[in-house]
């Protein structure tokens, strides 16, 4: 019997900790999703997409609100800063980006890791106190930026 809620399970003694209710789950037509991630503050769900393209749903109706191509190559990974501000992205195309999210535009970009084997940044980071960022690669390199 499958439970409609989140379950916390310790010595098969259950306790129900989340009431979990699906708003979507799959996307019509949609290209493969490498990573989702939700905004701190705002009701609002974040996918990177194979087909270079970043979207945000609203976490209440499941719909797009907003799409954009964000890079040359695959979109890998994604992150929000802890206060809401600035997006994440990396890809295959060797490049970081760092994106207002109010305005949805691109206010940096780093060439961050080398290729290896069509494939480029795996994941990217905020710190969550301090203003660094991370990324890991292809290339077997962690790196962080200041």
């Amino acid at each position: 019997m499958v439970c409609p809620h989140f379950r916390c399970c310790i010595n098969s003694d259950c306790v129900v900790t989340h009431s979990l209710t699906c708003v979507f789950s799959a996307l019509p037509g949609a290209n493969h999703i490498n990573k989702v991630v939700s905004h701190p503050t705002l009701p609002v769900t974040i996918t990177a997409h194979e087909d270079r393209d970043i979207k945000f749903f609203d976490n209440k109706s499941g719909k797009v609100i907003h799409a954009m191509v964000a890079h040359l190559d695959a979109v890998t990974s994604l992150a929000v800063d802890p206060n809401g501000i600035y997006l994440m992205s990396g890809s295959h195309d060797c490049s970081i980006r760092l994106w207002n999210l109010d305005s949805k535009t691109c206010v940096q970009e780093i060439t961050a890791h080398r290729m290896k084997s069509d494939e480029s940044i795996y994941d990217v980071a905020f710190h969550p106190s301090k203003a660094y960022i991370a990324s890991a690669g292809a290339d077997a390199l962690a790196k962080v930026f200041v």
